[in-house]
């Protein structure tokens, strides 16, 4: 009867020291954080295209320039040559072109036309690539933990002989504690039974 009741008693200070772990170590956290993967991908938009517009004018001035060739001369043959000389000027058609560089990215052309003192049309050519940066955000995330249940069994014994054998069930919950039973019975006939529990710990603390 007194071998009975010791027993009972250790069965009892091995559970309240079982919750009382448990209880301490609950803050281990067994929820793994989602998986981000950040992907930048670059794509180059090429642009290659030629507009041509009308040009405004918004301002007109007589300006008389400097030169013997714009005055009139003494002569009839004089006139008639300064006469032919600035016709010819003012009939001229004079086309300028400029290209701007766009760092590395390409080039924009202006040409502009000038005839009859008036200037004409203007046309731009554009030739070059922009970089369009697309992000990509994925969010993989963590399998939650799910419930398990084990099954299988234990042997005892010294060097010499084999002294028991216990079935049992073990069970994991989601947060990743064990709880384990067993019942079995010693070589000699005697039937003996268990619990136990265990509990995960943190190796990999931040």
């Amino acid at each position: 009867m007194k071998s009975k009741i010791n027993f009972t008693y250790i069965i009892i200070a091995v559970l309240v020291v079982i919750i009382f772990l448990q209880r301490s170590c609950s803050s281990v956290s067994t929820t793994e954080e989602p998986t981000v993967i950040t992907k930048y991908d670059t794509i180059w938009k090429k642009t290659h295209d030629t507009i041509t517009k009308e040009v405004e004018v918004i301002k007109i001035e007589y300006v008389k320039p400097d030169g013997p060739e714009y005055t009139p001369g003494e002569h009839i043959d004089t006139c008639r040559a300064r006469f032919n000389y600035l016709l010819k000027q003012h009939t001229a058609r004079r086309t300028y072109k400029d290209t701007i560089k766009l760092d590395s990215l390409g080039t924009i052309t202006v040409i502009d036309t000038v005839w009859l003192n008036k200037l004409g049309k203007r046309t731009y050519i554009k030739d070059y690539k922009i970089p369009l940066v697309t992000k990509t955000v994925t969010i993989i995330k963590a399998q939650q933990p799910k419930r398990q249940l084990y099954i299988g069994g234990n042997l005892f014994g010294d060097r010499r002989t084999l002294q028991s054998f216990t079935p049992g069930l073990i069970y994991k919950d989601r947060k990743d504690r064990i709880f384990q039973a067993n019942v079995g019975v010693n070589f000699d006939g005697t039937l003996i039974f268990g619990v136990g529990t265990y509990w995960k710990i943190n190796l990999n603390k931040k």
